[in-house]
């Protein structure tokens, strides 16, 4: 957006600034980094006789993001989308350091706002993206900084490892202690501690952790920062040695890999793996909140709820879908007589002073659901002008019933080839399916058959009932269901359930 204003160039400037953690980054701010880029536009204005503005809403601040992961990084996103709308031609950093410290990254990055018009400049190199051979220079830039990134972070782990070593503590207390700023040790917080062990006697006495977090909440004891307690939390101080006097460092160690990204290229990205030569265990090396036995006893509980949980990977219709009249996600629940529940996510976590709301019965709220839906489909499939227009749902039914009659015949074939079934036997039971995969095949590829039009309207149709719980049928009639509907929100459940839908078409 380069403007003309009393004979001379107005130029418009974004900004782009980014810290990691700014407690390693002394002297390279935030509000550093603006002002400095700030600082350049105002001497460049003089030199060049022209106008280059930087305005607030175009400072692009990344605060606490580290250094390796650039298209997961929300300003950067904001960056790209008003680069593509022309609303800035000049993008202003620190350095490339704080632009992207992974090679690829940084040079995506640069193409990208090339190709929406914008000009680069890093002050601290030097750099102008306007000069010759301007995409080599970047890449050397880049691959230096990466470098530079990597011995720092190793530095940093290696410096971090050896304070555990010698029982200092590494980033913010725990709850319950507190952090003498010239040991760096642990101490006991008088006030905070005594909460610490109501948890693990509560425990202890056979409540579990959204029981407790829901006891606190009602007794008005709120956690160190003001805010409720939740199941999660209770769970991360019950599993957490540090209330022994222990400190475990390095329980979680970060491991470069390659995967095919964004913009179809590979990228770098790091996964927590465990690694045991990494970690440092030291004993007694802070004032115990919980005694041995205790954290033992509590560990082996938690150990023996783990091991009797309900079904780990079961699919359920409603889950990402449906929200509660608080606008809390819901949540599955099953009871000791394996009777499936909805509840809201909230009053799970936090209990019920954050959500009151009932737990609904898994098969009245889809059946509720399923028939709103079934009523609403019914209505507007017959506008064929409005619903098949939308191809990519018809596409995506018809690849969830190929992949079960394809999933069928492996099945007859396996029994053929066993001898279970004889030739005769194959051939008839698979024939409506060759049959029917045919007919999908002719509305994948765009048919005008208006018979197949409506042999799919049917399918969709017959996936829209309730059936006993099966764990590939509810796999696949969600899949169905969610090219359907966006959201599901749950406005009454007195007297009777009642639902709000937002579908995934214009015509509802």
């Amino acid at each position: 957006m380069i403007l003309r204003s009393d004979h001379r160039t107005t130029r418009v400037c974004a900004i782009y600034a980014r810290v990691s953690d700014e407690s390693q980054v002394h002297g390279d701010s935030l509000e550093h980094q603006i002002a400095y880029a700030r600082e350049y536009a105002r001497r460049r204005a003089t030199d060049a006789d022209e106008i280059w503005l930087a305005p607030d809403e175009l400072v692009y601040v990344d605060e606490g993001i580290t250094g390796l992961s650039m298209v997961k990084r929300p300003a950067v996103l904001r960056l790209l989308d008003d680069a593509k709308r022309g609303r800035f031609d000049v993008l202003l950093c620190k350095g490339i350091s704080r632009f992207a410290r992974d090679t690829v990254d940084a040079l995506t990055m640069l193409r990208l706002l090339l190709a929406c018009g914008v000009r680069v400049l890093s002050i601290e190199e030097n750099f102008d993206s306007d000069r010759d051979r301007a995409e080599f220079v970047f890449t050397i830039h880049s691959a230096l900084a990466q470098a530079e990134s990597e011995k720092t972070s190793v530095r940093v782990r290696l410096g971090a490892m050896q304070k555990a070593r010698s029982g200092r503590w590494n980033g913010r207390p725990p709850d319950g202690y507190r952090l003498n700023r010239e040991t760096q040790r642990l101490e006991v917080d008088r006030e905070e501690a005594p909460i610490i062990r109501q948890i693990f006697a509560m425990y202890r006495a056979g409540l579990g952790c959204r029981a407790i977090a829901e006891r606190l909440n009602r007794q008005g004891i709120a956690t160190p920062n003001g805010k409720l307690w939740s199941q999660r939390r209770i769970a991360r101080i019950l599993q957490n040695p540090v209330y022994c006097g222990e400190i475990v460092y390095g329980r979680r160690t970060k491991r470069m890999r390659f995967r095919r990204g964004q913009f179809g290229i590979v990228e770098r990205r790091s996964d927590w793996v465990r690694d045991e030569a990494e970690i440092v265990h030291v004993f007694e090396a802070h004032p115990a909140i919980i005694d041995r036995e205790t954290f033992a006893a509590v560990a082996h509980c938690l150990e023996e709820r783990r091991s009797h949980r309900g079904r780990v990977g079961s699919v359920h219709l409603l889950v990402g879908l449906a929200r509660c009249v608080c606008g809390g996600r819901l949540v599955t629940k099953e009871n000791g007589r394996h009777t499936l529940y909805y509840r809201c996510a909230r009053q799970a976590e936090y209990g019920r002073s954050a959500c009151n709301a009932p737990y609904v019965r898994a098969d009245d709220l889809e059946q509720a659901v399923i028939q709103r839906v079934r009523e609403d489909v019914l209505t507007y499939l017959p506008l064929k002008d409005r619903l098949i227009a939308d191809r990519p749902l018809y596409r995506q039914v018809t690849e969830v019933e190929r992949s079960r009659i394809v999933a069928q015949f492996e099945k007859l074939f396996a029994a053929y080839a066993s001898g279970a079934l004889s030739l005769e036997q194959f051939d008839h039971l698979n024939g409506p399916l060759r049959e029917r995969l045919a007919s999908l095949e002719a509305v994948s590829e765009g048919s005008d058959n208006h018979e197949q039009e409506a042999s799919l309207d049917d399918f969709i149709l017959s996936w829209l009932t309730v059936r006993p719980y099966d764990s590939e049928y509810t796999s696949v009639q969600r899949r169905i269901l969610a090219a359907l509907v966006h959201e599901v929100r749950l406005t009454s459940f007195d007297p009777d359930i009642s639902v709000s839908i937002c579908y995934t078409f214009s015509a509802l």
